[in-house]
């Protein structure tokens, strides 16, 4: 985003077309980054775990690999604990002996061990259903 100086004399004019009271135009330097803004703003009003929630869903294949997220995907979250939900029987079982600390682990060291305190992993309610 370009940054857009003011000289005295467009600012005098700016400031008498809008009636502006203030005597000095707005220092450059004091604009703020959008991507800055968001989070604190959510985070006021209480969205913070929204925002999280997103980033999870956002990042889940980089976080587990294509072929896990192919067959599972991140479903609600409890207590701190991710139901990731499975497509099938076989992949439950795969994951649930080799793939679920592993995705814990992951999740932890991306975001942090009080987001994510464990992950429960079950059969996808929506199986079958169009997303």
């Amino acid at each position: 985003m370009r940054r857009r100086k003011y000289d005295k004399g467009r600012w005098q004019l700016e400031k008498e077309q809008h009636q502006i009271d203030s005597n000095a135009p707005p220092a450059p330097d004091q604009s703020t980054d959008i991507g800055e803004v968001i989070p604190e703003l959510m985070r006021k009003m209480g969205l913070q775990n929204r925002l999280w929630e997103k980033e999870l869903i956002d990042e889940w294949v980089s976080l587990v690999g294509p072929q896990v997220a192919a067959h599972a995907r991140p479903g609600r979250i409890d207590r701190k604990i991710l139901y990731v939900f499975v497509s099938h029987p076989g992949w439950l079982s795969e994951l649930s002996r080799y793939g679920q600390k592993e995705i814990l682990k992951k999740l932890q060291d991306r975001f942090g061990s009080d987001k994510v305190k464990g992950i429960r992993l079950q059969l996808d309610p929506d199986q079958g259903k169009p997303r």
